[in-house]
């Protein structure tokens, strides 16, 4: 016996800049929960739909990337061992 329960989802899309390099960065992200009877309340009540929405958007309005290049991450990486002697 296979069910199917309901995923609510929503998608994030922010822009800002490299602390690095200045340049802007886009950053989404999906965030989602299933409305079924494991997904439950403090008190142990089953979520209904409208709990579960206002979940999924509060977990995606917390949410703050990192908006660092993975290129520009890896050359402060780098620096920074250069820096300590461990990299020549």
């Amino acid at each position: 016996m296979k069910f199917n329960f309901e995923v609510v989802k929503t998608r994030r899309i922010l822009a800002g800049k490299c602390p690095e390099c200045g340049k802007r960065v886009q950053r989404s992200r999906v965030f989602k929960q299933a409305v079924n009877p494991f997904n439950r309340n403090k008190d142990g009540s089953i979520k209904s739909y409208p709990e579960v929405r206002a979940a999924v958007n509060a977990e995606a309005n917390a949410w703050v990337p990192d908006f660092t290049h993975d290129a520009c991450a890896e050359q402060a990486l780098y620096r920074s061992q250069v820096a300590k002697g461990s990299i020549k």
